[in-house]
């Protein structure tokens, strides 16, 4: 893996175990059975020769995808890109949403990486805090121009019943999830286009499948490209904190759910030449510093008017009565003078 780069070329004899497990460990076994998954087919790419020379993904970061390409949903109908996009109009049309986006190319009949990469991402979705529709979109994009609509929903379908909250109690789709997480199928022209703007590369191998890399990107609210991630980076749980941490990035920290999830994504900072997000250790000391300087100077305050209560609270003691040696209070105003009806008794 090059600097600047999230390189990802998988091959079918590598990644014939990683299946297994993945599958596993996604729950996603159920998954693979409804898309008819055959793992005695020749895969994607031979683990040698030239297939898979030259496909590492591009990253584009910054980039803005195309949003008047058209493409068309698992439900039949034509969706324009830029409308999946909260902030594509302005904040003011997004109704306070600032929901980024995962995007990820496969084709739906990929016998080995792109049902163990769809699995992986089922999976880490089951542990991420943040939730689809609510916190951000997932949109998967079919770069086989022969593959349908029909296709794309039994896919999606098997994906929504497989995730804890995809169905409702009445037994239906969750729309909030069925909404937002979208499976769509394209003409050749506008998927080779949305693959060239993501930099993602795939061809034709000689046994009639797809070469192709294996990641997925994050964009932003407003559609630009923000991170670019593997799949594989651990298990689901490990998965789902580095999608938590580009999703939070890419939203601009407006999907944090509080103090802590913001003081995480200053710690954290991607790192493209492991192609994930690592601890950074100065980050980390300077909000310590911050941390302890507000602490003491919140203490220092505290103390200081805790003091100034107590002296406005103390009686000054020209206000109060001098108290003679018998327990007598001696009552002359400031000129030794005694108050009217009052006499002074010698003995």
């Amino acid at each position: 893996m090059s600097e600047g780069e999230s390189r990802v070329s998988v091959s079918c004899r590598n990644l014939l175990a990683i299946v297994s497990a993945a599958s596993i460990a996604a729950g996603g076994a159920t998954a693979q059975i409804a898309r008819g998954y055959d793992p005695t087919k020749s895969g994607v790419a031979p683990a040698t020769g030239a297939v898979t020379s030259g496909l590492d993904t591009d990253q584009k970061i910054g980039a803005f995808i195309p949003r008047e390409l058209r493409f068309t949903s698992a439900e039949g109908k034509q969706v324009r890109l830029g409308d999946l996009f909260d902030l594509e109009n302005g904040s003011s049309a997004s109704g306070g949403k600032h929901r980024p986006v995962l995007v990820t190319l496969v084709y739906y009949d990929c016998p080995v990486v792109c049902s163990a990469t769809m699995d992986k991402l089922a999976g880490a979705f089951r542990h991420l805090d943040y939730k689809i529709g609510k916190d951000f979109k997932v949109a998967y994009f079919s770069f086989d121009s022969t593959e349908t609509a029909a296709r794309a929903k039994q896919v999606k379908e098997s994906y929504l019943v497989g995730q804890p909250d995809g169905l409702g109690d009445n037994g239906k789709f969750n729309p909030l999830i069925a909404d937002n997480w979208n499976f769509f199928v394209g003409t050749a022209a506008a998927n080779r286009e949305l693959a060239n703007a993501l930099g993602f590369k795939y061809r034709v191998a000689d046994n009639g499948q797809f070469a192709h890399s294996s990641v997925f990107m994050i964009l932003t609210p407003d559609g630009r490209v923000a991170r670019y991630l593997s799949p594989f980076l651990g298990d689901d749980k490990a998965l789902a904190e580095q999608m938590k941490l580009a999703l939070l990035e890419a939203s601009d920290g407006k999907i944090a759910k509080g103090v802590s999830e913001l003081m995480m994504s200053w710690c954290f900072m991607y790192d493209p030449r492991a192609g994930a997000y690592t601890l950074q250790a100065m980050q980390v000391m300077k909000i310590g510093a911050i941390v302890s300087i507000v602490a003491v100077g919140s203490l220092v305050l505290g103390m200081m008017v805790m003091e100034r209560s107590r002296r406005r609270h103390r009686v000054p003691a020209d206000a109060v009565g001098r108290r003679d040696e018998d327990g007598g209070t001696d009552r002359s105003d400031g000129d030794g003078h005694k108050p009217a009806g009052e006499t002074t008794v010698s003995v």
